[in-house]
């Protein structure tokens, strides 16, 4: 009769032990969504939209952006953290990569940060889940805006490419009657990609006597589409 009980016993133990092991895989919290291993890069085409309602012109405009994770150091709170090389190609210019700009990202236990123009922002919280929700602005002196995963863990196909896991965060989603302005702001995020996807919406309209409607006057419409991934 002992012996069953402690057999009953180890293997309690052994299934909690279990348990409390898949908790703490970093790929159960998600994350692998950061994408972050040095030498990494991901490219992404990028249409982008301006309105300027001084001259009520519209320009267009498409090029590459490259980032690039070149390496890892330790910050100044004694943490990991990834350089970023932001790169840029415009074939109207020059048919190569030109260096843009340095950022810096990293992961907490429950964070993924980046440092993007010297504003830090909360892009993700750990676990991923559906539904939840969390200010992405924390850690910066914007106004507050709740970021919220609208889906996780879910096939996607972007650029023509094939994701088996993404995490779609909608950081702002507003139009305003009034002021007649859209603004909506959303990233994609795949298993140990990272960003593959990035939507700017930022406009005010104006009403256009000739056409009968609103249209957009001032602002920005910028997405950010997967081009290619790969390890230098």
């Amino acid at each position: 009769m002992k012996t069953i009980f402690y057999i009953l016993i180890g293997l309690l133990l052994f299934l909690f032990s279990c348990k409390k092991d898949s908790e703490v895989v970093p790929t159960s919290r998600g994350y692998s969504y950061a994408g972050l291993t040095v030498g990494k890069y991901v490219i992404y085409d990028v249409d982008s939209i301006f309105y300027d309602d001084f001259d009520n012109s519209t320009s267009q405009y498409y090029f590459q952006i490259k980032e690039l994770i070149q390496s890892k150091y330790i910050d100044a709170e004694g943490e990991e953290a990834y350089r970023i090389e932001r790169y840029k190609k415009d074939t109207a210019i020059s048919p190569n990569f030109e260096l843009q700009v340095v950022w810096n990202s990293k992961i907490t236990p429950t964070t993924y940060q980046k440092v993007e123009n010297n504003e830090r922002f909360v892009k993700l919280i750990f676990p991923v889940k559906q539904g939840k929700t969390w200010n992405g602005n924390s850690l910066n002196n914007r106004e507050a805006w709740e970021y919220e995963y609208v889906s996780a863990h879910t096939p996607e196909q972007i650029g023509g490419i094939g994701l088996d896991s993404v995490a779609t965060v909608t950081q702002f989603d507003d139009e305003d009657a009034i002021l007649i302005q859209r603004q909506f702001y959303q990233e994609k995020f795949a298993a140990k990609i990272g960003l593959v996807y990035k939507k700017v919406i930022d406009v005010k309209k104006a009403f256009n006597n000739q056409t009968g409607f609103y249209e957009n006057s001032l602002g920005v419409d910028v997405t950010y589409t997967l081009n290619s991934y790969g390890l230098n």
